[in-house]
C-alpha cells in the first residue's frame, strides 16, 4: 500500500476552501487503497492531537505551537524550512512514498531539495494564480510567480482549472476542481416561503461584492420585500462602506449577515438556502480559480447564480438547466440575473434545484474521481519503467 502525504499551510478539516480540497481528495485516495496522511495545521474546533485519525485519514501538525508569540512566529516563518526537514525526516520516505504540496508552502524549495535525496514522488495542486494587480508590490508579483512556476518540477499535477494546466504543457497532469461528497450531509427539500439568496464570502477578494450590492440595491422596493440576502463573512460596516446611505437603508431588512459558525451550522443554513449569487470579474485570477462554494451549495439543491467565467461556467454549469449563469458582473447584470432567478415558479425551482444537485452527484462527487486520480498517480511510476 503506498503512502501519500499532503502538504498543506491550511487548517485542517473544515478550517477553509483548501481544506475541504484536501479532505476530498484524501478521501478520493483512502479509496483506492492508499494510505493517506494530511499534514498542515490542525483546526481547533476538532480538538485533535498530532498523529489522530479522523474519518480513515490520519492527521499531523506541521504548525510549531508555543505559548510564546515571538518563538511561534519564528518557528512558523524563517526556521519553517528546518521544521519541514525534520518532520520529513521522521516519515523515512522511499521511492514508493508521494508527497503532495502546493509551491505556495512555505520552504518548497527545501522539499524540492529533500526529494532529491530520498527519491519520492511529489504532486502539486495548485489551486490559483495570481496576477500582477493583487500584489501590494511588483516585488511581491514577481516573487509570486515564481513560486507558481515551480509547479513545474512536481512529477505530476493536479490544477484545479485548465487556465492554470496549460501554463505547465510538459508536466504530467489531470485537471482536478474542487470535489464534494453528497453522501456526508441529508438533502432536504426547500421550501418557497421567501426567495432566500446566499454569498459565503470567505476569499472575498475574487468576488465582485460592491457589483452584487448595488444590484441588490436596484431592486424595487416590492421585490425586497419577496427575498432575503444571507451573507456569511461580510461585516455591516463593509457593506455599509460599500453602498450610500439610501441604498443601505433601502436593502438593509432584505440583508442577513452570519457571524463565523461551525461547519454543520453552515450546512443547516445551505439547507435553507434557494440561491447563490456569485459575481465576478474576467482576469487571470478567477479563470484560473474554482470557487469551491459553487459545488459544496450545490449538495444541497442550491441553483447558482454566477457571472460567466471560468471552468465550471464553461464545463459544468448550464443556463436555465441547472444554474443561471449571466455575461458581465455589473451592478445591473447583477439585479437582471436576481429578478430571473425570483421569477421562477416553484415547479421550475424543484426542477432546477434537482438538476443543480444531480450535477453534484455526476460530476463532483469524490467517488467519480478516484479511478482517474489513482490511474495519474500510477502514470508515474510506469513511465519510468
Amino acid at each position: 500500500m503506498k503512502r501519500v502525504f499532503i502538504l498543506g499551510w491550511f487548517s485542517y478539516p473544515r478550517g477553509n476552501a483548501t481544506a475541504n480540497y484536501v479532505q476530498y481528495l484524501a478521501k478520493a485516495l483512502q479509496e483506492e487503497g492508499f494510505c493517506v496522511t494530511v499534514m498542515s495545521a490542525l483546526n481547533p474546533e476538532f480538538k485533535l492531537s498530532d498523529g489522530d485519525v479522523i474519518g480513515g485519514i490520519t492527521v499531523r501538525n506541521i504548525r510549531w505551537e508555543s505559548k510564546f508569540s515571538y518563538i511561534r512566529r519564528l518557528m512558523n516563518g524563517r526556521l519553517f524550512p528546518f521544521v519541514l526537514a525534520g518532520k520529513i525526516a521522521e516519515l523515512r520516505l522511499t521511492s514508493d512514498d508521494i508527497l503532495i504540496a502546493p509551491t505556495s508552502l512555505p520552504a518548497i524549495s527545501t522539499l524540492f531539495r529533500l526529494k532529491k535525496k530520498y527519491k519520492f514522488k511529489t504532486i502539486g495542486y495548485p489551486l490559483e494564480w495570481f496576477g500582477v494587480e493583487q500584489y501590494k508590490t511588483p516585488r511581491e508579483a514577481k516573487k509570486g510567480e515564481v513560486q507558481f512556476q515551480l509547479n513545474a518540477n512536481h512529477d505530476l499535477l493536479f490544477p484545479i482549472s485548465y487556465h492554470i494546466r496549460n501554463q505547465f504543457p510538459k508536466t504530467p497532469a489531470l485537471v482536478l476542481p474542487i470535489m464534494a461528497d453528497v453522501t456526508e450531509f441529508p438533502f432536504v427539500p426547500k421550501k418557497m416561503d421567501v426567495c432566500r439568496f446566499i454569498l459565503p464570502a470567505n476569499g472575498m477578494m475574487k468576488d465582485a461584492l460592491p457589483e452584487m450590492l448595488h444590484g441588490l440595491a436596484l431592486l424595487t422596493k416590492e421585490e425586497l420585500s419577496r427575498l432575503e440576502f444571507h451573507f456569511t463573512g461580510v461585516t455591516e460596516n463593509q457593506i455599509k462602506s460599500i453602498l450610500n446611505g439610501f441604498e443601505y437603508e433601502k436593502i438593509k431588512n432584505s440583508v442577513i449577515l452570519h457571524d463565523w459558525m461551525k461547519y454543520e451550522n453552515l450546512i443547516s443554513l445551505y439547507q435553507n438556502m434557494h440561491f447563490l449569487l456569485l459575481a465576478r470579474d474576467t482576469n487571470q485570477m478567477t479563470l484560473s480559480n474554482f470557487p469551491s462554494k459553487v459545488p459544496e451549495v450545490m449538495t444541497y439543491g442550491v441553483v447558482p447564480v454566477v457571472s460567466r467565467v471560468g471552468d465550471y461556467t464553461k464545463y459544468y454549469l448550464k443556463d436555465g438547466v441547472n444554474s443561471v449563469v449571466f455575461e458581465g458582473c455589473d451592478a445591473n447584470s447583477c439585479a437582471k440575473a436576481i429578478r430571473r432567478a425570483m421569477s421562477f415558479s416553484e415547479e421550475e425551482y424543484i426542477e432546477i434545484s434537482s438538476k443543480a444537485r444531480e450535477c453534484v452527484e455526476r460530476q463532483f462527487d469524490y467517488h467519480n474521481w478516484t479511478k482517474k486520480i489513482k490511474q495519474a498517480i500510477e502514470s508515474m511510476y510506469s513511465e519510468n519503467e
